[in-house]
């Protein structure tokens, strides 16, 4: 015996109908089952969605990582080209061109210099952005 408030019991009633049930217990079993079957498939969706989640930020983000060091890496080569570039330009008197594996000229590596430490002034201010000192 169990006592249930009316809502509920028209519940059970209409549910009886439909499913064509002959007892109560029947339909209280039968909703009992489809409940836990249910909160089954939830947790295995959760449990599935995490674990994929977890892997896959894992996996994109090593991958993600070795891009961002290639951009880096490229990104600095052409800033120092363009400083070099611009230097050129500006004295407008150049004989030849010589690559830097033959002979590095002081502009070549002053131009290094300076985007290599514009970049790390622009990795401190993310830095600071990212964790302000309170």
């Amino acid at each position: 015996m169990i006592t249930l408030d009316e809502e509920t019991d028209q519940y059970i009633q209409d549910y009886m109908i439909e499913h064509k049930l002959r007892f109560p217990g029947e339909a209280i079993m039968d909703i009992c089952q489809k409940y836990r079957e249910e909160k089954k498939k939830e947790w295995s969706l959760d449990y599935i969605t995490e674990a994929v989640s977890e892997n896959l930020h894992d996996v994109l983000g090593d991958e993600l990582k070795k891009i961002r060091l290639g951009t880096n890496s490229t990104d600095k080569n052409t800033q120092i080209l363009i400083e070099f570039m611009n230097g050129l330009y500006f004295y407008h008197n150049y004989d030849g061109f010589m690559t830097t594996n033959l002979q590095e000229v002081d502009a070549t590596r002053i131009a290094k210099e300076v985007v290599e430490e514009r970049i790390a002034n622009q990795r401190q201010r993310r830095l600071d952005r990212e964790y302000p000192r309170d």
